[in-house]
């Protein structure tokens, strides 16, 4: 007598599964985005202050470093901060 498959009975659990870390991944993504937005908007203003007492040289070179110095101290922010396409 041929044995039966389980993969059909199986396959239903693993879907269920991936959902609920699909949606819990979201959730992580967006607070961690939020962070390092958090960080960056900080890093800009102390940036700024600089600017103005002629560290750099225009305010779009402030801005510049400051992303940088966030992707430098936060590698986990790499992803949030690049260019949307």
């Amino acid at each position: 007598m041929p044995r039966k498959s389980r993969k059909g009975s199986r396959k239903g659990s693993r879907k269920s599964r991936k959902g609920s870390r699909k949606s819990r991944k979201g959730s992580r993504k967006s607070r961690k985005g939020g962070k390092c937005k958090e960080y960056l908007s900080a890093k800009i203003k102390k940036n700024m202050a600089e600017y103005k007492k002629g560290k750099y040289s225009s305010r779009m070179q402030a801005v510049a470093v400051s992303y940088s110095q966030v992707k430098k101290a936060h590698p986990n922010c790499t992803k949030a901060l690049s260019k949307k396409k």
